[in-house]
């Protein structure tokens, strides 16, 4: 980390709206894709915790009204950051209401434990297109301690909205991207995890021991839930009873409550 008696050697002049980084920067990130090298992350506070677990940017962009921010005197000196003009950086800045701090960063490339432990879970996402749902339930993951959570098709979990939905967490839990669920079964029943298919109205009820560890919670669609055309790669299926008038709950609430059954009934 740099000194902090000493400010970051960030640029002396501040960017303005012709200035030809400003065009780098608009199309590096507005062309950010699932399949783009680096992710752009919001807000001192995610950027802090970034760093906080080795994460470390190759660069940070600024208004010019947080250009003292306090972050900036403990940069590691290797990360270069510009400063630019407040309504530059509002046009730049991939939220409506934007942080005062972007960091852009090599994607975090997660990996799953190659053997479960009794009580451990993980979460795959199939399809979930929503960001804010795969973010929550990253930081559901993060607070059930779970070994990793893994996403397949959907949104990106390193989208700017995940990543906030997430409050962190998406910097905490290992997150690995594939491109099937054929794969991350069989990646996950290598290591002892069973796969656990959730639907709307089959299956066991979601609390009556199907979801001990070391489990592996299966989740789909918002429209549509986990298609029935994967049920060779699923060992059980679960079900939340809805004694009330809904239909279904939203999948980041519904993941997020069994991921908390699975904590809840380890097996003995």
């Amino acid at each position: 980390m740099g000194d902090a008696s000493e400010p970051h050697a960030h640029a002396s002049h501040v960017l303005g709206a012709k200035n030809p980084r400003i065009a780098e920067l608009r199309r590096l990130i507005g062309r950010r894709s699932s399949r783009s090298p680096e992710i752009v992350i919001e807000g001192p506070r995610t950027v802090s915790e970034a760093l906080a677990v080795g994460q470390l940017p190759s660069l940070v962009i600024v208004p010019e009204s947080a250009r003292d921010h306090s972050l900036l005197f403990a940069m590691p000196k290797t990360v270069e950051v510009l400063v630019t003009r407040d309504n530059v950086f509002e046009r730049l800045a991939p939220s409506v209401t934007p942080q005062p701090m972007l960091a852009i960063l090599p994607r975090p490339v997660g990996a799953l434990p190659a053997v479960f432990g009794a009580d451990d879970v993980a979460l795959v996402l199939v399809d979930v297109s929503d960001p804010g749902n795969v973010g929550t339930l990253v930081r559901a993951a993060d607070a059930v301690g779970a070994r990793a959570v893994v996403v397949i098709g959907g949104a990106d979990p390193w989208g700017p909205k995940a990543v906030r939905s997430s409050a962190g967490s998406v910097l905490r839990v290992p997150v690995v991207q594939l491109d099937s669920l054929h794969d991350a079964s069989a990646s996950l029943r290598a290591g002892g995890a069973r796969m656990v298919g959730t639907d709307v109205r089959e299956g066991e009820p979601h609390d009556g021991g199907t979801l001990a560890g070391p489990v592996a919670i299966v989740l789909g669609s918002e429209p549509h839930g986990l298609d029935r055309s994967h049920a060779e790669l699923i060992d059980d299926w679960v079900h939340i009873d809805m004694p009330g008038n809904t239909e279904s709950l939203n999948v980041a609430m519904a993941g997020t409550l069994l991921a908390y059954e699975a904590r809840r009934n380890p097996r003995s």
